[in-house]
């Protein structure tokens, strides 16, 4: 069985309100269709949104801690299933500190499905001076990529990219051209983009794509761009959907922390965030019955493999 994590920094279930959520404005047919005609906005108390293709269901990001959540520490609850805002007594972020870095170096999700002998990958490719950056020490890597470094697991870099092995933060490969000097960087549109997706799935049993950007387009306070964006990712989803077989395991798109769903400020919220469960009824059931907040999605995920 296949499972693809696709991770999406900074959204939240907000308001249905046109004028601060752009979930609530931006053309997304795919996501809609999947969705049963709903969007991607706030669910009441205790309700989970059923499909044919799908579950959805909010998962609290606040984890008892006053303040509002922040990344390191949401990204660690999600990938080592430990309350990390509560161990240190607050939400941190955006980059781990030496105690969330130690959370991260016991136990996190692709060191423990790897010891079980699973093939695991974070199908993000970073370029050279990403790595020049972590190497003399003037970049700290995000938490998701500083798991996949402690479990032993390589970051792809640009060769993997233009041999179709990963993926660029903007699915395209367009910003690698235009903003980091790889002139000659593959391109892919949207769609084919999620069509790669589901295909490198396949080469693991777990794999994870983290994106970025909707965090980013939060703080901006950009409707235009916010929704221009969430219109090229629900491109993304439509080739992902149209090439993925709901037999053949889970797609969960997940985030750490409420920003984009709420225009109205630049600061994160304590907004729930969507754990949204695609594939067949009796595989997302299981896996989506015991999901109440970050600290659970980690847990579901070694149940899924059989994996104590």
């Amino acid at each position: 069985m296949k499972f693809l994590f696709f991770f999406m920094d900074g959204i939240g279930l907000g308001q249905d309100d046109r004028r601060r959520n752009p979930f609530a404005q931006a053309e997304m047919p795919n996501l809609s269709a999947l969705l049963g005609g709903e969007r991607l906005i706030g669910l009441p108390p205790g309700v989970v949104l059923e499909s044919e293709r799908a579950t959805l269901l909010p998962l609290d990001a606040c984890l008892g801690v006053a303040g509002l959540p922040q990344s390191a520490s949401g990204q660690a609850a999600l990938l080592t299933g430990v309350n990390a805002p509560a161990i240190l007594g607050e939400h941190f972020g955006p980059k781990p500190n030496p105690a969330i870095a130690e959370i991260l170096a016991n136990g996190n999700l692709f060191e423990t499905l790897k010891e079980k002998g699973r093939r695991v990958a974070l199908l993000n490719a970073y370029p050279q001076a990403y790595f020049t950056e972590i190497n003399s020490g003037q970049r700290l890597p995000g938490a998701v990529a500083m798991a996949a470094l402690e479990s032993g697991l390589p970051l792809m870099n640009a060769d993997d990219l233009f041999a179709g092995r990963a993926l660029s933060a903007d699915f395209t490969g367009k910003g690698w051209r235009e903003r980091l000097g790889y002139h000659d960087t593959p391109l892919l549109s949207f769609n084919q983009a999620g069509a790669r997706l589901a295909e490198l799935t396949r080469n693991y049993d777990f794999a994870l794509f983290e994106f970025w950007v909707s965090d980013v387009l939060g703080h901006r306070k950009d409707m235009h761009e916010a929704c221009l964006w969430l219109k090229r990712f629900d491109q993304v989803l439509g080739g992902l959907l149209d090439a993925w077989n709901d037999d053949e395991g889970l797609i969960l798109i997940a985030s750490d922390h409420g920003n984009l769903e709420d225009l109205g400020t630049r600061r994160h919220t304590d907004n729930p965030v969507p754990a949204l469960v695609i594939g067949a009824p009796d595989l997302r059931h299981s896996f989506s019955e015991r999901l109440g907040n970050l600290t659970d999605i980690m847990p579901a995920i070694l149940r899924f493999f059989d994996v104590e």
